[in-house]
């Protein structure tokens, strides 16, 4: 059994005192604290000279000097310059060889001039030419401890920020701040940090924690600062490997908290733990696309420019139930979470495939909701539609009998019209008005030759229809306008599915809440 994760720094219950020499002049130039941050990584992004360990194709492993990159928005990757292990078609003066040459990789590792140690992990070591190699990989880490060459390191726990993080916890790091307010009081400013903004949560040989680190600068004659960013800290039983970590908690995570907070969020940095008592300056760095390794320096204006739908402290939510029901969710196959997993982290994204997908997210998710009810009524069509091409029998000739066999739908109808009918009597009317009043809405419905105006379903069917077939196209501008109201509905739909409270779930709907 493995000890769980214990925070890496607790907070005091006595308040802290600073003195200022005198009072702040407000003509003065204040600094804009990026030169401040509440958490310090081991490792810097960028490029580091390296010496590679590379297989020598006879069981061993030869040194090549070269460069590793690791930095935001890029795979890992790494350059190699020296005598490769090339495979020979012939040896000798004359030997003749084909370029590229590829191989795939578990781990790849190196030992930097910093005297550090990298493992570049599933990936590909390419040779273009005898004197010069490329390898890249999906993640990379950065570690002052060796790393074995031929297998994943496991790790018991791991440590991350993600944006956005403050707005779902729903609480702040101080809790009372006094400072002198007229001439005369005594120049002390008393900040009191509170001991009680922190979650602990643990369920199925996994446990979780929330709470904030923080720096202080304090040695320093004309200023003094606290700096504080929220810390995640995640520990298995079982110890996993980066990989794994990533796909089945890290990933998940994020999607989570950008569904919550209704945008792309990320992941600031990810460290992961071999041993809980090592300090962060001994834990290895990850590295990989979507890691930006800025970490969050929390400010009241950051944290109010993100609008989360849940706030843990409110609505007395676990994160770690909240991720477990989600990983439930697509385990089991559902749609809307298959659906809208992906399409919560995308930054850049056409209004008309938005609008496709959440409709597509909201269709799916009413199919899979009412499976068992869509298995009877399919077994009811399939005996009516049996007995009318009996009946058929007595009076059509064949011909006639087989256009009709083949016209006539082998399954009960599953449209659209009925998932959004009974995703509409959930929502808040403002939802439902903010969609009969657009634009698009509009357009539908002056098309429409019939008598009667279209219900506001059958409007939205009619758009999907015409886009997904190609028969028609609207203006971008107001399909956008749509799928931003459709977005907070399938928001909606997913927070109800993951145990959210009737509060939350309104919440994801509110116009201002975006």
């Amino acid at each position: 059994m493995l000890e769980t994760i214990r925070p890496f720094r607790s907070f005091v219950s006595k308040p802290l005192t600073f003195a200022l020499v005198k009072p702040v002049n407000r003509g003065e130039s204040m600094t804009t604290g990026k030169d401040i941050s509440a958490v310090r990584l081991p490792f810097e992004a960028g490029e580091h000279l390296i010496t590679w360990q590379v297989p020598d194709r006879k069981g061993g492993h030869i040194g090549i000097p070269g460069l590793l990159t690791v930095e935001q928005g890029k795979y890992p990757n790494g350059i190699l310059h020296g005598d490769m292990p090339i495979e020979w078609v012939s040896e000798g003066a004359t030997g003749v060889a084909s370029f590229p040459q590829r191989h795939a990789f578990d781990a790849l590792t190196g030992r930097l001039s910093s005297g550090a140690y990298v493992a570049l992990m599933n990936g590909e070591l390419s040779y273009s030419f005898p004197g010069q190699g490329r390898a890249v990989g999906a993640f990379a880490a950065l570690s002052l401890d060796q790393f074995d060459m031929s297998a994943h390191r496991k790790y018991s726990s791991i440590e991350l920020q993600i944006e956005g993080l403050e707005s779902v916890a729903g609480i702040a790091p101080i809790a009372h701040v006094k400072m002198p307010m007229k001439a005369g009081d005594e120049q002390v400013w008393t900040v009191t940090v509170d001991e009680d903004a922190k979650f602990i949560w643990g369920a199925d040989e996994r446990s979780m924690t929330f709470s904030y680190d923080y720096t202080v600068r304090a040695y320093d004659a004309y200023e003094f600062r606290m700096a504080f960013g929220p810390v995640l800290r995640l520990t298995s039983e079982v110890p996993l490997t980066i990989v794994d970590w990533w796909l089945d908690w890290v990933r998940p995570l994020r999607q989570l908290i950008s569904l919550l907070t209704g945008g792309p969020r990320e992941i600031r940095y990810l460290l992961a733990v071999v041993a809980d008592a090592a300090p962060r300056s001994h834990r290895d760095q990850v590295f990989g696309w979507d890691i930006t390794h800025l970490p969050i320096y929390s400010t009241r204006a950051s944290v109010e420019r993100i609008h989360s739908a849940v706030s843990l402290a409110k609505d007395e939510l676990s994160l770690l139930d909240l991720l477990h029901a989600w990983q439930a969710q697509v385990a089991a196959g559902h749609p809307l979470f298959e659906t809208y997993g992906t399409m919560a982290t995308a930054v850049d994204q056409h209004p008309r495939s938005r609008f496709l997908l959440l409709l597509q997210a909201l269709e799916g998710s009413y199919g899979f909701e009412n499976r068992v009810r869509h298995e009877e009524d399919r077994g009811r069509y399939a005996t009516k539609r049996a007995g009318v091409i009996e009946r058929a029998l007595e009076l059509l000739e064949k011909p006639d009998l087989d256009f009709v066999d083949k016209n006539l739908r082998k399954e009960a109808m599953q449209g659209l019209d009925s998932a959004l009918a009974d995703l509409l009597k959930r929502l808040p009317n403002e939802v439902s008005d903010e969609l009969a009043n657009s634009d698009l809405i509009q357009v539908v419905r002056k098309e429409h030759v019939g008598k009667g105006t279209l219900s506001l379903q059958t409007a939205l069917t009619r758009a999907r229809n015409a886009l997904s077939h190609g028969s028609g196209s609207f203006d971008a501008n107001n399909l956008d306008a749509v799928a931003n109201i459709l977005e907070r509905a399938v928001r909606s739909e997913a927070i109800r599915l993951l145990g959210a409270p009737v509060d939350a779930q309104k919440r994801a709907t509110s116009k201002a809440e975006r």
